[in-house]
């Protein structure tokens, strides 16, 4: 699905470098004090369960099944992710603001909740190499024939979910008036309101084009990827991490599972 020069991108970026002097003066620092801090791969595996931090519900990438579970295509990856560390899931479940406050503090070992990768972000966190585009579109109600471009949003009211990137880059933008933002802290409440007419658009990711009486705007507004989110100094963890989606990408299995979701 993704392209080999992203994951060359990602590879050879500036994180792996920022990560790795990290890495060097942790090191340092442990053998000065004759500490050594565990990774969390070690914790996990000792625990017998993984503990990622999740948004639910955000569209098909992660929701409530019927009978109350966590289902969707992030929820999907980390499960394969925790088989293949040979241990249990278990998902957090709170706003995207919140989320890396979480991380931070130690309450979850890593995110899986649709994280865009971005550079400000790899100065505080590690992320995985990218598993899924997640370009972001301008979303309407499909009967909405006054919107057809940013240029008709000026006067509009978007809606935008609390602490994401979409919310940023409308805070930014030059075609909307911020003044007419609307924050959210769930997305389902933002897109119920985008269908009955209380916000005129919403900043969405790629796949909410899929969601019934909704469609997105042509281009995109970005180009992007989503990433697993881990702390800084869990190299092993990260690397296990890493084997599991590169394996998944090479062998079809997120594609089937965006498939399941999507068409």
């Amino acid at each position: 699905m993704l392209a080999s020069s992203v994951y060359q991108y990602f590879h050879h970026s500036t994180l792996r470098a920022a990560r790795t002097s990290i890495l060097l003066v942790a090191a340092a620092i442990g053998g000065a004090t004759g500490v050594q801090a565990a990774d969390t791969l070690d914790t996990v595996e000792q625990r017998g369960s993984l503990v990622i931090g999740s948004d639910i519900p955000y569209g098909v990438m992660q929701f409530f099944d019927d009978q109350g579970n966590p289902a969707g295509i992030d929820i999907d990856i980390a499960r394969r992710i925790a088989t293949d560390m040979g241990v249990e899931l278990s998902v957090e479940t709170m706003p995207f603001d919140e989320l890396f406050q979480a991380l931070k503090d130690g309450k979850v070992d890593a995110l899986l909740s649709a994280v865009t990768i971005t550079p400000e972000r790899q100065e505080t966190m590690a992320f995985s190499v990218p598993y899924l585009d997640a370009g972001m579109s301008i979303a309407v109600a499909s009967e909405n024939t006054t919107i057809s471009s940013t240029a008709d949003l000026s006067d509009k009211r978007v809606g935008v979910l609390s602490g994401t990137i979409g919310e940023e880059l409308m805070q930014k933008s030059d075609f909307i008036n911020s003044d007419l933002l609307v924050a959210y802290k769930n997305n389902d409440e933002r897109l119920a309101d985008l269908l009955a007419g209380e916000i005129d658009a919403a900043v969405v990711h790629f796949l909410s084009g899929a969601v019934p009486g909704i469609r997105t705007l042509e281009p995109p507004l970005t180009q992007s990827f989503y990433g697993v989110v881990t702390r800084l100094e869990d190299e092993a963890f990260l690397d296990a991490i890493n084997t599991t989606l590169r394996d998944m990408q090479k062998d079809g299995e997120i594609r089937e599972i965006v498939q399941q979701y999507v068409e």
